[in-house]
């Protein structure tokens, strides 16, 4: 059972991907009130963050924040999909000759 509000964590973890840090602060607080600080690239796990914290609390303050620092990718290359980027030239001409235009669709004009 949670005796008491009011409290401070901080969390940190380093992984090949980058380094990440959780702060979170709490307090006493009549009704729940969940406030997320996230950098650009978690902000589609916003709503999946929120729905954890509200299934284990029922009311205080939660101010949680996440830093986020890329790791250096060890390896720069681009690899292609052969089959794939194969697939996309046959349906470029599969496209040309349904709609009959004079321009050369590209695979870069399906990409966009």
């Amino acid at each position: 059972m949670i005796r008491s509000m009011t409290a401070f964590a901080h969390c940190q973890s380093t992984t090949p991907q980058g380094k990440l840090s959780w702060e979170i602060r709490t307090v006493n607080h009549r009704y729940l009130d969940v406030t997320i600080r996230l950098p650009e690239e978690f902000r589609a796990q916003e709503n999946d963050f929120r729905q954890s914290i509200q299934s284990r609390l029922q009311r205080g303050k939660l101010e949680a924040s996440l830093r986020y620092a890329p790791g250096v990718a060890e390896d720069n290359s681009i690899v292609i999909n052969e089959p794939l980027a194969r697939a996309l030239i046959i349906a470029c001409r599969q496209i040309e000759a349904l709609t009959d235009t004079p321009d050369p669709l590209k695979a870069v004009d399906i990409l966009r």
